[in-house]
């Protein structure tokens, strides 16, 4: 399994960062996005895959950084010539299912699922989803009611997904023992969040978790004049890391 980072960034414009994005591509080229936030789509051709790649999108709330592309994506698949009628599995929190409506109610029929390929999944904590080669498990973590984080299992590896969280126990038990842990690091120690996690926080989790390999993500502009990575070691983290940026490419 390989991670694509699709977006490192967060709601804020930077010159350097879109907003949430990535993609799981297993051994056998099939596709699974977690998150789907404005402009993430325009990374697919750069990343290798399209529309008829892509058997499932995990999203972890619904903060529109991390969602807008949805209807641009089920836009696109009925306008392709021809239209793509792979199956296409959405998960989420709960309120998924009128999400989804709503889109199609406020877009119209370009949106809607013509040939009955699309299933929406609704989850909560420690529920467990299947979509293609992909296991999903879910875990409900601190940020907006319902917001969940994964891990993903595929191809014989793990990879834990943070979605937008601040310090919780079920994060900590989320990236404990994975082969990659995909952790959100918005914001410098000077802020401080219930709600994400910042330098600290973030270095807190990993050393706790004893986390092996770790890449950080969702980087709010301010972080973009802070050296993260010695920060992290500063504050004793002796793991594998990488500080995202878009377009990156990561073994699981």
């Amino acid at each position: 399994m390989r991670l694509h980072v699709l977006g490192s960034g967060t709601a804020l414009p930077s010159a350097y960062r879109g907003a949430s994005g990535y993609a799981c591509v297993s051994q056998s080229g099939a596709v699974l996005l977690l998150e789907c936030g404005p402009g993430s789509t325009r990374r697919w051709p750069q990343a290798g895959f399209g529309f008829d790649d892509i058997c499932g999108v995990a999203l972890s709330h619904f903060h529109v950084d991390h969602v807008s592309d949805l209807p641009a994506m089920l836009f696109g698949r009925n306008v392709r010539s021809p239209p793509v009628k792979t199956s296409l599995t959405m998960i989420g929190p709960v309120g998924l299912r009128r999400f989804v409506e709503d889109v199609r109610a406020l877009y119209g029929r370009g949106v809607h699922d013509p040939f009955d390929t699309q299933l929406v999944v609704e989850m909560s904590d420690e529920m467990i989803a299947r979509c293609g080669p992909f296991e999903i498990r879910a875990r409900e973590v601190r940020h907006s009611p319902g917001a969940l984080g994964f891990l993903v299992c595929c191809d014989g590896r793990s990879l834990a997904f943070s979605g937008d969280s601040g310090p919780c126990d079920a994060l900590r038990e989320l990236v404990t023992g994975v082969d990659l842990a995909l952790v959100e690091c918005s914001y410098p120690d000077s802020r401080e969040s219930s709600g994400h996690l910042n330098v600290a926080t973030v270095s807190e989790l990993l050393c706790d978790a004893s986390v092996e390999r770790a890449v950080l993500t969702h980087l709010y502009p301010d972080l973009d004049a802070v050296d993260v990575d010695g920060a992290v070691r500063n504050r004793g983290y002796r793991g594998w890391l990488n500080v995202a940026s878009d377009g990156a490419v990561f073994d699981v």
